[in-house]
């Protein structure tokens, strides 16, 4: 798992006008309203660069990339003596995958202000996707000098121990970004994981703590609920489970797990080919609950059914040996 402090991208449904529009009374009626209400203000105070900042935030937070960048590039022209804006068009040049401009900008942040604990940060964490381990943790010593009260900083220095396969240091740093930031749900998610490869209960107190932050964290939901299937507390595991459908009622993974439990552990064939169909009907390309519905068809001798479902798989996938398995399985039944 990669840690993120950048902003996700997010794209809109609808396509807004961007641009281009003729300045008048009704002239940003159709638009959302935020964005309508900076375009405005921006009308009355063309010389007013935070304005231009906050609506290339707008932008870059909705994936709007190319309109976010040129009021970025608006309000530093205006102001370029500030060193938010250049964080900004880092973010930007980042979501282009333009990560020597990205550094760069990141720099003359840095330069205009050496303290600038969010550009250091998320330099840190440029290098760290580079893979430029060396850099990222000198970077990430300046960050903690500055300020040594800093989960972030440690959240990104503990990825790096993993990377570099410092596993007990890796350990001792997440607990440490807990106890700095005991609403880092990052930091649990990675412990539990941890010891979830382990098959150690433990985990389970990591993600239940994740989840007191975030109820609705669909990898710590996940995780969690898988880590019981995996440990036998198949009640348990059915129950998380369920709770992920509540808020993710088509998650393909929960249908096939459960369709997985009722099939493998409980016998129960009825059931879990409803489970594995919903998951189908969600994604008519999920080759695993194709297999795994043809293999409870097959053994509720619904043979036919199961035959359908193994050449399904073999049309997906020529190689995919548990069809192929399956495929031979009917033929000897058939013999």
């Amino acid at each position: 798992m990669r840690v993120s402090i950048w902003v996700g991208l997010l794209f809109l449904a609808t396509i807004l006008v961007l641009g281009g529009c003729k300045k008048g009374k009704d002239t940003y009626k159709d638009l959302p309203k935020e964005l309508a209400e900076l375009s405005r203000q921006i009308d009355k105070h063309p010389k007013k660069s935070e304005l231009y900042y906050q609506r290339a935030q707008y932008y870059y937070a909705r994936g709007f990339i190319k309109e976010g960048f040129q009021d970025a590039a608006s309000a530093v022209k205006l102001d370029e003596k500030n060193p938010d804006y250049r964080v900004l068009i880092s973010d930007l040049y980042f979501a282009k995958r333009e990560t020597d401009l990205a550094e760069e900008s990141l720099l003359k942040a840095i330069e205009l202000d050496p303290k600038h604990n969010e550009a250091r940060l998320k330099l840190a964490e440029l290098y760290y996707h580079l893979g430029m381990l060396e850099e990222c943790n000198k970077t990430l010593d300046e960050t903690l000098n500055l300020q040594p009260f800093n989960p972030t900083a440690h959240l990104i220095r503990a990825f790096c121990l993993k990377e570099q396969q410092d596993t007990t240091e890796m350990l001792r740093i997440l607990q440490l970004v807990i106890d700095q930031n005991p609403n880092e749900k990052k930091a649990f998610l990675e412990l539990g994981y941890f010891y979830q490869e382990r098959l150690d209960p433990l985990a389970i107190q990591y993600y239940q703590n994740g989840l007191r932050v975030d109820p609705k964290d669909k990898e710590l939901n996940f995780n969690l609920a898988r880590l019981y299937q995996d440990l036998g507390e198949l009640d348990a595991a059915i129950q998380q489970y369920n709770t992920i459908l509540t808020f993710d009622p088509k998650n393909t993974n929960v249908f096939n797990n459960l369709g997985y439990i009722y099939l493998y552990y409980y016998d129960q064939y009825d059931e879990a080919i409803a489970y594995f169909t919903q998951a189908i009907e969600i994604d008519p390309n999920f080759i695993n609950a194709i297999c795994n519905r043809g293999v409870a068809f097959e053994l509720s001798k619904q043979y036919s059914n199961a035959r359908q479902d193994f050449e399904t798989c073999t049309t997906l996938d020529p190689n995919f040996e548990p069809a192929i398995k399956g495929l031979n399985r009917l033929d000897k039944i058939k013999k």
